[in-house]
């Protein structure tokens, strides 16, 4: 027996999908995203309880216009509706305002954006597995609309302006 899908993971990356840089003193986005890893391992999520797709692998503040609008594709044709999209922290509320005015596209989704401060792997402390097992939670439980799910907390996009 297989396990029903109970949310569509969709990563975009960010520094909760990147790894740390001392030559570049910062966080660069891996190629593919870690994140199933993560929550397989450290979570106990099992792979067939949920699904999977990455859009892209960027710094938030390197998205481009098509990025988002391949967010927003992803999330309307998704068959789930209690969406995860992992994202970078410095335009997270941007991107969660853009989901909100093109919400009409998804109506009977759950949209939970997250991220973190501190790259998920090679640092003792991050916030970022936290983060993800609190979005992922959310988007199960949430009505329906786009939310900012950080710090044990959830944000309605007007909610806050930035992150940091």
């Amino acid at each position: 027996m297989t396990n029903p899908i109970n949310f569509h993971l969709i990563t975009t990356g960010g520094t909760i999908d990147s790894y740390y840089d001392p030559d570049q003193c910062g966080p660069i986005c891996f190629n593919e995203s870690i994140l199933p890893k993560y929550l397989e391992q450290h979570c106990g999520v099992a792979k067939d309880e949920y699904l999977f797709s990455q859009v892209c692998m960027k710094d938030s503040r390197e998205m481009t216009d098509v990025d988002r609008e391949d967010m927003l594709t992803a999330i309307a044709k998704s068959p789930v509706s209690a969406i995860v999209l992992t994202h970078g922290s410095f335009t997270l509320f941007d991107l969660a305002r853009f989901l909100n005015k093109s919400s009409a596209m998804f109506l009977d989704k759950t949209v939970i954006l997250t991220g973190s401060l501190r790259p998920i792997d090679g640092f003792t402390y991050s916030d970022g597995l936290f983060n993800l097992g609190a979005a992922s939670l959310a988007a199960q439980y949430a009505s329906a609309g786009v939310y900012v799910c950080i710090d044990g907390k959830l944000f309605r996009p007007e909610d806050r302006e930035l992150w940091h």
